[in-house]
């Protein structure tokens, strides 16, 4: 038992010592010593093995006093790379990431609404093979895929129970891709991926508490809660596009009557806006709200009140340092943003307006694939 609990010590000092290096390098020796209160021969034992890993290099000399140099420490970014995937309606993207959370491979293919899950599932595979062949990337050096999805996912065993925008349902999504690609696989919701990249690198990068609201085809949210990701008991946390605010509203399809989802997502304001104009799109909607047409001003007006009311929701339930927006609506339409935080200035609660920070996510269309890839780092790698 003393010799596992030495082992265990080891391990997670090795692994201290290089997130302090990839965090804060270029860092000498000495400095990391003083941060960790360890001693100047293990951080030296300690680097030794990380250099011999490939994780950490020497860089530069500088002076640190009269007539004397320290050698400062920097991590290998090329030491391994991790796959991250986001699969959504009419879409996938597949990225390639490097140690320091650097896209270096990028591919997006279009995905055919109509498309077979196995014919989804061959079309990842062909696209990640040919995109690490046309960057020259050893496919030794990848340690795992991550995919983000939308639905209703079982993370922890790579299971997609309900998919709505792809009409899956209790597919092993984990298990067949990893068949497929012989890479190890792990899955998840894509705004769950996705606040792990704001967290990491974007508008939450490090707070201990940030939601993450994404509206486009789908609407849904993603909690960060004392720096962890909330899930609750089914990993269904945030899940507000099927909170009901209007019993006598909207069928959803989820069988309910009056949920969030049928008045903000896509498919529901193309629905409204059909019953006006022959529309095929939702940019053809965004256009006419553009071009001041009555009734696209009136059904994106009514979508923005519902947008604040359920960031004024969220705000009381969860209190966070920052909520995010993200997604299609905001990316495509940046004209509904002003009468958003006008009628969240008018809903939400006087106590909670002090100090809220309401941003938008600048992560575009990388964002989920940023986040899957930096899962798979935090999920697989393991420095013994």
């Amino acid at each position: 038992m003393e010799k596992q609990d030495q082992l265990l010590m080891k391990k997670q000092n090795k692994n201290l010592v290089l997130d302090i290096i990839k965090h804060q390098s270029p860092i000498s020796r000495m400095e990391i010593a003083k941060l960790t209160s360890m001693s100047p021969t293990s951080i030296t034992r300690i680097v030794h093995e990380l250099q011999d890993l490939g994780f950490v290099r020497e860089t530069e000399l500088v002076t640190t006093g009269v007539g004397r140099k320290a050698t400062l420490l920097d991590v290998c970014e090329n030491v391994l790379y991790t796959v991250g995937v986001e699969v959504d309606k009419l879409l996938i993207k597949i990225g390639v990431v490097n140690y320091i959370g650097e896209i270096v491979a990028w591919q997006s293919v279009l995905r055919d609404e109509t498309e077979k899950y196995n014919e989804t599932l061959e079309k990842i595979n062909r696209e990640l093979m040919e995109l690490i062949d046309r960057h020259h990337i050893s496919s030794e050096k990848i340690i795992g895929v991550g995919v983000g999805l939308p639905g209703y996912i079982d993370y922890k065993n790579g299971f997609v129970k309900v998919s709505d925008q792809l009409k899956w349902n209790n597919v092993t999504l984990a298990e067949d891709l990893k068949r497929i690609t012989g890479f190890k696989v792990i899955i998840d919701n894509e705004l769950k991926m996705k606040i792990l990249a704001e967290n990491f690198k974007g508008m939450a990068k490090d707070s201990q508490n940030a939601v993450l609201v994404g509206i486009g085809s789908g609407i849904g949210s993603a909690i960060i809660l004392n720096g962890e990701i909330y899930r609750g008991d089914s990993n269904n946390a945030g899940e507000i596009g099927h909170t009901v605010i209007d019993p006598s509203g909207n069928v959803c399809n989820c069988g309910k009557i009056g949920c969030l989802a049928t008045y903000i997502s896509e498919g529901a304001i193309i629905a409204d806006s059909r019953k006006v104009k022959d529309i095929q799109s939702i940019d053809e909607v965004f256009e006419s709200y553009r071009n001041g047409e009555s009734w696209a001003i009136n059904i994106m007006d009514r979508a923005s009140t519902y947008i604040a009311l359920a960031i004024s929701n969220i705000l009381c339930l969860y209190n966070p340092e920052v909520i995010i927006l993200g997604g299609d609506t905001f990316e495509k339409l940046p004209e509904i943003i002003p009468p958003i935080e006008q009628k969240c200035n008018l809903y939400i609660w006087e106590p909670l307006k002090e100090k809220l920070k309401i941003v938008y996510s600048q992560l575009g269309n990388q964002g989920v694939v940023l986040g899957a890839a930096i899962q798979i780092q935090n999920t697989l790698l393991d420095l013994e």
